[in-house]
């Protein structure tokens, strides 16, 4: 079973704050045997075919194992596409692909996860996400580590536009990372949505995990909700 790793993130919270990446290796039948999906699912993952059909079923399957429940929730899209526990309002999900690795978050608030296989073209799509402020602080690294934090950044803006989930942001005006330690290939700070004030903060966490053989290298990103300053 190729679940890579969990993460359960620090704070005082009512459920676990999990995180799990799953690298595909399986055929479909592995993941329908243990799915039982909706109608509405079935009729979504019937757009899908090749890697991102298996994406969707792996996605899913790695949230349930997440929530530990013997019987799966099911799952829907709001308007925004944003996915939602059909019968559990209390708890939030969110959920990323990128070639053959999924990631699924389960929080008790609002949050939001990406995961990005390193590409070669991040260098030149960097100065349309990076704020000018944010690109002056991935300089002051060596030149091999402002790859893998222009791949940090992306992925740390991704997850807090899924959390925002209303779409219309701009990503190097209204999404905004503060700077941070990058001790190992991880670290932490905060994040903001600059789209209309009170701007809201979010906790976020990111890592580079160590490379293995046949996996390929990437870069994981969460945003958990803080608490909104005063309007």
């Amino acid at each position: 079973m190729p679940l890579l790793f969990t993460r359960r993130f620090p704070a005082a919270h009512r459920q676990p704050l999990l995180f799990g990446v799953w690298h595909i290796v399986e055929e479909e039948n592995f993941f329908r045997q243990r799915l039982h999906l909706t109608a509405v699912e079935e009729a979504d993952l019937a757009r899908y075919k090749g890697l991102r059909r298996m994406e969707w079923l792996a996605v899913r399957y790695l949230l349930h194992l997440l929530t530990g429940n013997g019987e799966r929730w099911a799952l829907d899209k709001d308007a925004f596409a944003k996915p939602f526990f059909l019968n559990n309002n209390s708890l939030h999900c969110s959920l990323s692909h990128s070639k053959g690795l999924v990631g699924a978050l389960l929080a008790d608030v609002p949050g939001g996860c990406d995961l990005q296989v390193l590409t070669p073209k991040m260098p030149q799509l960097a100065p349309r996400f990076l704020h000018e402020d944010e690109a002056s602080f991935v300089r002051t690294f060596a030149a091999d580590i402002q790859y893998d934090l222009q791949h940090v950044f992306w992925t740390a803006k991704e997850s807090l536009y899924k959390a925002y989930g209303l779409k219309a942001l701009d990503f190097r005006q209204h999404l905004r990372i503060e700077p941070f330690d990058w001790n190992a290939g991880s670290g932490e700070t905060t994040g903001w949505i600059c789209k209309q004030p009170p701007f809201q903060p979010y906790q976020m966490y990111f890592e580079k995990p160590t490379p293995r053989p046949g996996i390929p290298s990437f870069v994981w990103a969460v945003c958990l909700q803080s608490q909104p300053l005063p309007g």
